[in-house]
């Protein structure tokens, strides 16, 4: 894929290598299926004079066709715990 380029520029690369991060998390949740095509995003940062631009791409790295749980058809189900808890039962008031 080809890169995309943020329009702001910025005075230290400290505050570039931030924004850079949050578009790496946030692309990447926004990219990533539970089950489907999943992707990894790289950043780079350049210098431009004497500022910094960001720029991002996502790359496929292939599909998750796990199970998403749930359904119990594979008969993979989770021990059920044991509760802690009591049910008191509640006498009717006599009248």
């Amino acid at each position: 894929m080809e890169w995309e380029k943020v329009q702001t520029f910025y005075d230290s690369e400290k505050k570039a290598s931030k924004v850079a991060s949050i578009i790496a998390t946030t692309e990447s949740r926004l990219a990533n299926q539970q089950r489907g095509s999943q992707y990894e995003v790289e950043t780079r940062i350049d210098q431009v004079g004497d500022k910094w631009q960001v720029f991002w791409r996502k790359v496929f790295i292939g599909n998750n066709t796990g199970c998403g749980g749930g359904c119990e058809a594979c008969g993979d189900s989770l021990p059920k715990k044991k509760s802690k808890c009591q049910v008191l039962p509640f006498k009717k008031p006599s009248v």
